[in-house]
């Protein structure tokens, strides 16, 4: 097999922002340093803090984009504060960045990347907020992300994209069940975490049979300024601006859950723990190899998401760019990671791929249904 680019040093940045800064905050990113940005559509989550009739009638999701791009972690500071700079995302509404540490990233010597085999400063630290997802059947994200939004989660973000698992190797499952499914993310403080994973989870029925899968990963930095409600009133500030202010006043967040302090929301369930999140990202034509070749080394489940590598411009004509790629992800032990990696890799390079990437990043807890 090719040897790849190995480093330990690496996180990856996700930034969530409105359509209209995504040009101005990517030339950011790039004069920064980051190389790989990976652009997903998405939509927005808002309550409305209006009056009833508003509420009966909520104005449409906001549109969103999610741009992923794997960094060494000694250029992490530099491009996050560009990207803020950029997109002015200090501001009530304006978006969100955050990172997270990657245990390892795998990288093959044409894909758009500044990764290197030395490695840098490592980015372990205290994390003090959690990224939630939840992937879920199509029509059921909504219901999760009002879940997240009623227990202070900031503006959850849904993507689209397909998943699927072992039945899916059984033809007539895949006439019974289609394989669209829709991923609720969002990031919250660590103090949160529990109530709003146990609410996304019940929302979302996640124990039940077939409902869907749900993990959460340590967030190394972040802020996170994603608009959460809409107002139609006269007021100066809607209530998202008016408990940021409290919040700066109060020193932090923590006055928000006083009053209920004694009334736990956490499940009492069973949660798969410390598992690894195994990331491969390739072209979209070849995605479907990568998805099969998951399956057929054992792992449980699988999703991908689709979207366009904005600076993949790997040719002199340019003929990369805005190329369309997909992002194709499994959970798994930490013992099996290794082997489903290079099961995997064998299986890209028979069909003279040679642009991709792995990335791994650590799920500390994990829902779905166990059976029984």
């Amino acid at each position: 097999m090719t040897t790849l680019q190995i480093s330990k040093s690496v996180s990856l940045l996700n930034l969530i922002l409105p359509k209209e800064s995504v040009v101005k905050v990517s030339k950011a990113l790039k004069n920064a340093g980051a190389k790989g940005v990976f652009q997903i559509s998405a939509r927005g989550s808002i309550l409305n803090d209006g009056g009833f009739l508003q509420k009966m009638f909520p104005p449409p999701a906001p549109e969103q984009i999610l741009l992923q791009a794997l960094v060494p972690n000694n250029l992490i500071d530099k491009v996050i504060d560009s990207s803020v700079r950029a997109g002015n995302l200090e501001k009530v509404g304006a978006g969100a960045v955050f990172t997270i540490g990657c245990n390892d990233a795998h990288t093959s010597s044409n894909f758009p990347s500044n990764i290197s085999d030395e490695d840098g400063h490592s980015s372990e630290g205290k994390a003090e907020m959690e990224a939630i997802c939840c992937i879920c059947e199509k029509g059921i994200a909504d219901d999760i992300a009002k879940a997240a939004l009623q227990n202070g989660a900031p503006g959850p973000t849904v993507t689209f994209g397909e998943g699927g698992g072992v039945r899916d190797k059984i033809p007539l499952l895949r006439i019974t069940k289609g394989p669209e499914k829709e991923f609720v993310w969002c990031v919250v403080d660590k103090s949160e975490a529990d109530d709003v994973f146990a609410e996304m989870a019940r929302a979302g029925r996640i124990t039940e049979p077939g409902r869907g899968f749900m993990y959460s990963i340590p967030v190394s930095s972040g802020l996170i300024n994603v608009s959460s409600t809409i107002s139609s009133s006269a007021h100066g500030a809607n209530m998202e601006q008016i408990i940021s202010a409290i919040d700066e006043i109060k020193g932090g967040k923590d006055w928000r859950s006083s009053a209920d302090e004694s009334k736990s929301k956490a499940l009492k369930t069973t949660y798969l723990e410390n598992l690894v999140g195994l990331y491969c990202v390739v072209p979209r034509d070849q995605y479907s190899t990568v998805y099969d070749a998951i399956l057929e080394a054992g792992a449980p489940g699988v999703s991908t998401n689709f979207g366009v590598m904005i600076d993949a411009e790997d040719s002199e004509d340019g003929q990369h760019q805005n190329e369309e790629w997909a992002l194709v992800y499994t959970s798994v032990g930490p013992s099996n990671v290794e082997s489903v990696r290079e099961s995997v890799q064998k299986d890209i390079e028979k069909l003279g791929i040679d642009r991709f990437a792995f990335y791994t990043l650590p799920i500390p807890r994990a829902l779905t249904y166990l059976g029984g």
